[in-house]
């Protein structure tokens, strides 16, 4: 997955899928896409699914970052996520569609956000009630640094807004998805213990950077890097530090969002500075 993504950073190549107006015309029967679409993402979905064959221990490990049986299912509904948010680029991509230009709407992007809080609060739920497990606190309960923590966290909050402003390349979405695999092997190269437990922080924070650098490169190309740090940001400290209802939050940010889009007012300079923000 990992080497897939980088061998494929290619503006013109975006993973195999190449030009859109060729994509066009092999879609006169719409199977030719269909079937290159599998062969890309079928076998990310398999491998997802392979980890399941594994025994693990229900409890989690003290240090928190050996996979367990919560992370496993929750894994699988983040890799989910990608897979969906692929399938939209890839239209979009067939299309010709951009969110930039008000051509497509941002609701499928929504529903695929809401539905994976939805499901991985649904797991959390009942390991909390079967298992006797407390919530979901994937990186709250990770032996690691504050301040690593805090990063960390941050980081999942850009990654979902990016997920509601997703744009026709699936590179991107290849590269959320190498973050939601890598992650999960570094877990079981702890479990195993082919790495110690500072290795394996370091591995899952390398990981998530990975993934940002690609995220914000996006939004740089699609001039929307001011208003998506700005969202980021305030999200996570209206969740982290206030504990806003994150479906009221997510919900609020889509239509200011959808708002601004349909406003055409989404360019550099129309966010606050991002000192305003960390401020």
């Amino acid at each position: 997955c990992f080497f897939f993504f980088f061998s494929n950073q290619n503006e013109d190549h975006d993973m195999g899928f190449g030009d859109p107006r060729t994509l066009r015309e092999e879609d006169a029967s719409g199977i030719d896409n269909c079937m290159r679409f599998a062969k890309w993402f079928l076998p990310h979905l398999l491998l997802q699914l392979s980890g399941f064959v594994f025994p693990l221990p229900m409890k989690r490990h003290p240090d928190g970052n050996r996979i367990w049986p919560q992370y496993r299912w929750e894994a699988l509904v983040f890799c989910l996520r990608c897979l969906a948010l692929s399938l939209i680029a890839w239209k979009r991509k067939l299309y010709n569609w951009a969110l930039e230009d008000g051509s497509c709407s941002m609701i499928p992007l929504a529903i695929c956000v809401l539905l994976t809080m939805a499901s991985a609060d649904a797991i959390s739920r009942w390991y909390r009630l079967n298992a006797g497990m407390k919530g979901s606190r994937t990186i709250r309960d990770l032996t690691a640094p504050r301040w690593a923590q805090y990063l960390m966290s941050s980081a999942q909050f850009h990654a979902t807004v990016h997920c509601l402003l997703t744009s026709n390349r699936l590179s991107v979405q290849i590269a959320a998805l190498t973050v939601v695999q890598l992650s999960a092997f570094g877990m079981t190269l702890r479990r195993k213990g082919f790495i110690s437990q500072k290795e394996g922080v370091l591995l899952y924070a390398l990981v998530l950077l990975i993934g940002m650098i690609v995220i914000f490169d996006d939004l740089r190309r699609r001039s929307l890097f001011n208003i998506a740090i700005f969202f980021g940001n305030a999200t996570a400290v209206l969740r982290m530090y206030c504990g806003v209802n994150k479906y009221v939050m997510w919900s609020v940010a889509l239509a200011v969002l959808t708002y601004l889009l349909k406003q055409e007012m989404l360019h550099d300079n129309v966010s606050p500075p991002v000192s305003f923000v960390m401020n």
